[in-house]
């Protein structure tokens, strides 16, 4: 029995009829609109001061105002701000209370603190981790010495000689206290490469064999003819014939200097343009000063078999030595400086390797009076520095200074080149 409206239901007729009265008075749910939280004026205004003016996020920013990340974003991409009334006063200055900006600005900090927190907890674990793993290593409790001597290979020694430019005189006063150069600082000069080839020699060669040095002289070893070249005039102070006879004599000493220390000597000779006998063209180019001096070593050594020279006509050569091929010549023919000279030097070893079929391992070079190497395609450029170091030409017109050296090295069998100094010929031994 089912009681409905205080009446009872005895058959299914009225079963029926008391279900539809039922659905007719029962009021079905009301749904209630969604309701979007309006944006006033001022949520507008903090919203584009906290963005636009101090660039806190939008989660800070929906936290401030009550509302979703999401849709404080949708309201700041689609709102055209520039229209405001307060659009211009706002971006000179700000309405926000200073307490809301402080509360973010709080909020902020203590953010930054976590983040630093948890990188010094990640920074120790890793410092416990390293010292964890680090042994002590134990003492030392003398040098090592090997008492295996002389057991490597041997290797001969390359010597670059050249750009003394003997008879150029110039004084402190003349550059402003940067650099003087004469014949007495040339002849010392000379004693200190001597000297330094002394060190070098006996520092290496107990290491190995250094039977024979390969002098490279690569010219100018005159300052010249005032009337061969604009060699400022004003600054040589000798003849060209005084010039030649002390460059010669020194040199000569070298040689013989270096015949107390290796079993041979091999000298190389190119002339470079100092050297020149008239201006360029009038004469060949072997009329050389530099040309003049080799013939004068030669002669001077002529009893001493133990010393050999490579003397040719032409601005360059190539010599064969520990299975490398060295092309040797002054470098007065590339034009340019700095790093315009740098391709040009690399550009004229080709194009001169071409012309005579064959590739060298190495090329020495002077003129620039700036030590040097350059990596090329097939091996390298050496330049060599020189005697005399920033003249009053390279200082006022090129603006470049750099010290008086020349280039020692080490040539293996295998390995070519190896060791290599620029010796500072400023250094006193």
């Amino acid at each position: 029995m089912i009681e409905e409206n205080e009446k009872t239901v005895e058959s299914a007729d009225d079963l029926a009829d008391a279900m539809k009265h039922l659905a007719a008075n029962v009021k079905a749910p009301v749904e209630k609109p969604h309701r979007v939280k309006a944006w006033t004026d001022d949520d507008e205004q903090t919203l584009f001061v906290l963005r636009h003016k101090h660039g806190f996020e939008y989660r800070y920013i929906g936290e401030e105002l009550g509302r979703s990340t999401r849709s404080c974003e949708w309201k700041n991409n689609n709102t055209a701000w520039n229209t405001k009334p307060w659009y211009d006063s706002m971006v000179s200055g700000s309405a926000v209370p200073a307490y809301k900006k402080r509360k973010h600005l709080d909020q902020i900090a203590r953010t930054s603190e976590r983040r630093i927190d948890r990188h010094e907890v990640k920074m120790d674990i890793v410092g416990d981790k390293m010292v964890a793993a680090v042994q002590a290593i134990p003492k030392v409790p003398k040098p090592y010495v090997s008492r295996k001597r002389r057991e490597h290979s041997p290797e001969d020694v390359g010597l670059i000689l050249g750009d003394s430019h003997v008879g150029q005189s110039f004084t402190f006063e003349e550059t402003g206290g940067i650099a003087e150069y004469n014949t007495d600082i040339f002849l010392q000069r000379a004693e200190n490469l001597k000297l330094a080839i002394a060190d070098i020699h006996e520092l290496h060669s107990q290491l190995y064999e250094l039977p024979t040095i390969h002098i490279f002289s690569i010219g100018d070893i005159v300052a010249g003819m005032n009337t061969a070249g604009a060699w400022s005039a004003a600054y040589i102070v000798d003849d060209v014939h005084t010039q030649a006879m002390k460059g010669a004599e020194a040199f000569a000493d070298i040689i013989h200097h270096c015949l107390h220390l290796f079993g041979e000597v091999k000298f190389y000779g190119v002339y470079g343009n100092h050297g020149r006998g008239a201006q360029k063209g009038l004469e060949k180019e072997y009329i050389n000063w530099d040309y003049l001096c080799y013939q004068f070593l030669q002669a001077r050594f002529a009893d001493n078999p133990r010393v050999t020279f490579v003397i040719p006509k032409t601005w360059w050569l190539m010599a064969d030595v520990r299975n490398h091929k060295f092309m040797v010549l002054h470098g007065d023919d590339t034009k340019g400086s700095g790093t315009t000279a740098l391709s040009s030097l690399v550009r004229d070893q080709n194009e001169l390797m071409t012309i005579i079929r064959e590739i060298p391992d190495y090329t020495l070079i002077g003129h620039f009076h700036s030590a040097g190497e350059i990596t090329t395609n097939n091996g390298k450029v050496l330049i060599n520095g020189s005697f005399m170091g920033p003249d009053v030409y390279a200082l006022k017109n090129l603006k470049k200074s750099a010290k008086p050296e020349q280039k020692i090295f080490g040539i293996h069998d295998n390995r070519g080149i190896t060791w290599r100094y620029d010796i500072n010929l400023d250094i006193d031994r």
